[in-house]
């Protein structure tokens, strides 16, 4: 895994531990932005150490690498603050696109976890199913933006926008924006 990690141009291994405490000592030294945690770590390992680093750590974002296919772990995993979960049997490519997305500071899921967590993942986490502009819109209006603001800086008309907006109040299931606000802080969405 390592050398597949290294083999890429834009990702540069700047660390590696062999137990959660390992990680938690490695972390207060080495600056990174993302962080690949097995959840079977020896030591303080899983949900609590993803929480601990979390809390210790809140700007990196954690990519889960798991034994797990479970729909609960993976759950469990994003809920704590995941940005990212990798099963271990998924293809090398799901890994470097995890990291990449998780860059972004976007959320992944892999392939072979999707479809046994979709419905619970989804009903927990509705904000996976906006498109890229639906998210561009979302993040500005829990910001504050006003349509025209948001039309303006995504160089959009204003009836674009409330399209987007609109639609991704109905896959998030929210009444009114500060129905968005609450969703995004209780997430972690935004700062």
């Amino acid at each position: 895994m390592k050398q597949i990690l290294a083999d890429q141009a834009d990702i540069d291994i700047v660390g590696e531990a062999r137990s959660g405490e390992e990680l938690l000592g490695l972390l207060e030294t080495t600056p990174c932005e993302i962080a690949l945690l097995d959840l079977s770590m020896p030591g303080i390992s899983g949900i609590p150490l993803l929480q601990l680093l979390k809390a210790k750590h809140p700007g990196i974002r954690i990519v889960v690498l798991s034994m797990h296919e479970e729909h609960q772990y993976v759950i469990e995993s994003l809920k704590a603050g995941a940005a990212g979960y990798v099963t271990k049997n998924s293809a090398s490519h799901q890994l470097i696109q995890a990291i990449r997305t998780a860059a972004r500071d976007e959320m992944f899921v892999s392939a072979a976890t999707r479809e046994a967590a979709r419905r619970p993942l989804v009903a927990e986490f509705p904000h996976i199913r906006l498109t890229k502009r639906e998210r561009e819109v979302f993040d500005m209006l829990v910001l504050g933006r006003k349509i025209t603001d948001i039309a303006r800086r995504l160089n959009l008309s204003i009836k674009t926008v409330s399209t987007h907006k609109a639609n991704l109040m109905e896959k998030m299931g929210a009444a009114t924006v500060v129905d968005l606000v609450h969703y995004a802080l209780r997430n972690q969405l935004v700062e």
